[in-house]
Order: C-alpha cells, then sequence, then structure tokens
C-alpha cells in the first residue's frame, strides 16, 4: 500500500496572556494524504509531546494543554464557534472547515486560525 503525502501550511493566532500564540505560530506540516484539519491539529501535538521543551502548553492558567483542545470541540466534532479560519487549496478554492470538519485538506493547502476572534 502506498501513501501519498501532502503538505500543509498552518498558522495559529491567539489574544493570549502569556504572549505565546499572539503573534502566531506557523507550521509546515506534512500529513497523509486524506488527512483533515483534525489530523494537522494531532500531527502538530504529537510534535510537541515528543519535544515538551518546545511547547507553549500548558496556556490559560494551566487549562489548554493542546492544540486540539484550543481549536478543536471533540464532543461536538466541531471548531470552537470563537475560532475564525481562513483556509484555502492552492489554487484559491476554499475550505469550508467549520461546516464540515472532516473536510479532505487539498496538499499545499494554507490554513490561518485565530482563536478567540469573537
Amino acid at each position: 500500500m502506498i501513501i501519498k503525502i501532502k503538505n500543509i501550511k498552518l498558522t495559529i493566532f491567539a489574544p493570549d496572556p502569556e504572549n505565546k500564540l499572539s503573534n502566531g505560530l506557523d507550521f509546515n506540516l506534512k500529513i497523509a494524504d486524506n488527512g483533515s484539519i483534525v489530523d494537522t491539529l494531532s500531527n502538530i501535538d504529537e510534535i510537541y509531546y515528543n519535544n515538551p521543551e518546545k511547547s507553549i502548553f500548558p496556556i490559560y492558567k494551566g487549562l489548554i494543554q493542546s492544540y486540539l483542545q484550543l481549536i478543536w470541540d471533540a464532543e461536538e466534532n466541531i471548531i470552537y464557534d470563537d475560532c475564525a479560519v481562513n483556509a484555502y487549496g492552492p489554487n484559491k478554492e476554499f475550505m469550508p472547515l467549520h461546516d464540515d470538519i472532516n473536510f479532505n485538506l487539498y496538499s499545499d493547502s494554507e490554513i490561518t486560525i485565530v482563536v478567540h476572534a469573537d
């Protein structure tokens, strides 16, 4: 079985008292060809779980421990409403991640998430 890989560029901003995400963090990731935004965020979390000295977590008084927890409501399987998401494929095709959390991301996508954008 051949597993295809796609490249995703993800930028995350959040106004936080610790100033760990205020200026944004950029990630260039490789995920499986059928990957979604949840797969992308879990890929980032895995990197930091394996390298905790590089992690920004915990944040928000120690309540938030991961990117998945910050952005994804696991009980409802949605991106939190207070997160603004701009997600576009390489030809500027819009990806409706708020409407479909399982949307298969386009290779060479550029995604920006702003947490607490309300």
